[in-house]
């Protein structure tokens, strides 16, 4: 595990257990009830990978957005969206027959082209779970245990800086780009904070995507091969969102959830 993971997770494991000790310590002493609500979350996220995809990338970085309904039984239902971004490939042979003897790629003038390999990718799921209370007096904060379901393709995107090479723009490029896609799992766990006043509202916790996904290009252009065998590519990692509650306030009888 490389340093940026380790201190992230650590990073996150101490927002976990500040987060914890922030509920407990501003807990109301005037009961609040469980309430349907809507909710939007800005997420973002850092990953490492695992399986399959580990011979292709490293760390990773998602970004996004998702919506959720809470019920009053405190079941949660949603859908959301995923970009995710890397700088480390790791792709075997890759632009191999578009280099020279010393590692470098001529463009259309015959000047040194300035190329830089760059991992993308987009995760569209739909997700269902559950809020577990840990405040008596604030039944809309507690840790939240949740399975994603969806859709996941990752390829690679090449950085062309000002230099032109006709291999690397469309369609060519998808002879280079090794896309994949398929279908993907997600559990994640986390901690779910609302403030009864509407101040802080936010999530944090840990997730691992696990995906089937089959290469979507007929011929790699620098390998002179194809792709066929369906992957087993894995993420594990943390995020954390900002909420916002989309619940009226119609008087200051009423409090955010």
């Amino acid at each position: 595990m490389n340093k940026s993971l380790r201190a992230s997770l650590l990073c996150t494991a101490l927002l976990l257990a500040f987060s914890l000790s922030w509920g407990l310590i501003s807990a109301q002493t005037r009961a609040i009830e469980s309430i349907r609500a809507a909710h939007i979350t800005m997420e973002a996220g850092l990953h490492a990978p695992w399986g399959d995809l580990g011979d292709r990338y490293g760390v990773s970085n998602t970004v996004g957005v998702s919506f959720r309904v809470k019920t009053p039984e405190r079941w949660m239902s949603g859908f959301g969206a995923r970009f995710l971004t890397g700088s480390d490939v790791r792709q075997e042979g890759l632009l191999q027959n578009l280099k020279t003897e010393g590692g470098y790629i001529i463009d259309n003038e015959g000047r040194i082209a300035l190329v830089t390999s760059q991992q993308r990718g987009t995760l569209l799921t739909a997700s269902f779970g559950r809020l577990f209370p840990i405040e008596p007096s604030n039944p809309n904060t507690g840790i939240t245990v949740e399975l994603a379901g969806g859709y996941w393709a990752h390829k690679i995107h090449f950085q062309n800086r000002g230099n032109r090479v006709t291999q690397l723009a469309p369609p060519y490029v998808e002879s280079y780009d090794r896309l994949a896609s398929g279908w993907t799992l997600c559990p994640r766990v986390g901690y779910w904070h609302m403030d009864p006043r509407g101040r802080v509202n936010f999530n944090v916790g840990l997730e691992c995507y696990v995906g089937r996904t089959t290469p979507r290009r007929d011929w790699n252009a620098d390998t002179m091969d194809a792709d066929t065998a369906v992957r087993t590519d894995g993420l594990f990692g943390l995020f954390a969102g900002w909420i916002i509650h989309l619940r009226a306030r119609p008087t200051d009888e009423f409090f955010y959830d």
